[in-house]
């Protein structure tokens, strides 16, 4: 039972396709809305340590599925379209993981939704040399 339920926590975490699901619970909301819409209760933290702090900043967009709950936690994450870099891959899915939004409403009531966010990360000259980096 334990192995269940460690595997279903990284389904939902790491967003991976083919996991199986046991409840309605962890289908993903049918209201889609456009990632405009939500307001971040928290601002993100964004870190993406290097081995080598010389290594340059990656760059790039990835963009990733979100289950908001009702409450503006994310439940789940899927990557949609990658940024190029499995570092910036990583650690955009592990920000999202930890965020909380403002719940969504509708009709005065709290909803849970789905949306796509994109993640743009642009390196600037004083990330360089920094560890974890967080820029």
């Amino acid at each position: 039972m334990r192995t269940l339920a460690i595997a279903a926590l990284l389904c939902g975490v790491l967003g991976m396709e083919g996991c199986a699901t046991s409840s309605e619970a962890d289908a993903w909301p049918d209201k889609v809305v456009s990632s405009n819409q939500l307001r971040l209760a928290e601002p993100l933290q964004l870190r993406m340590p290097r081995r080598n702090t010389n290594d340059p900043m990656p760059n790039g967009t990835a963009v990733l599925r979100l289950h908001v709950d009702e409450s503006g936690a994310v439940r789940k994450t899927l990557l949609v379209s990658s940024s190029g870099s499995a570092v910036l891959d990583s650690a955009a899915a592990r920000a999202l993981v930890g965020a909380k939004f403002i719940p969504y409403r509708e009709a005065g009531a709290a909803i849970p939704v789905t949306t796509l966010m994109p993640m743009n990360v642009k390196a600037s000259a004083h990330c360089r040399g920094l560890s974890p980096l967080d820029c």
